[in-house]
């Protein structure tokens, strides 16, 4: 796997990790969810789906061996 997967992979796993403490935490009440739970955890899934568009699509030339 290349570092710039990892990267992206690492990300996804971390982000799923906290959204998971999170909910368990913060999910007790039904009035509590839409604001208490799904802004936050979108709000990191935002944040990983650009982390993955922007480490998976760095242009960098390769260098031929």
């Amino acid at each position: 796997m290349e570092s710039k997967n990892l990267i992206a992979f690492g990300c996804w796993i971390s982000v799923t990790v906290i959204a998971v403490v999170y909910m368990l935490v913060f999910g007790q009440t039904v009035g509590d969810i839409m604001y208490g739970v799904f802004m936050p955890i979108g709000m990191l899934l935002l944040f990983a789906f650009f982390v993955t568009i922007i480490v998976v699509n760095d242009n960098e030339p390769k260098q031929n061996k």
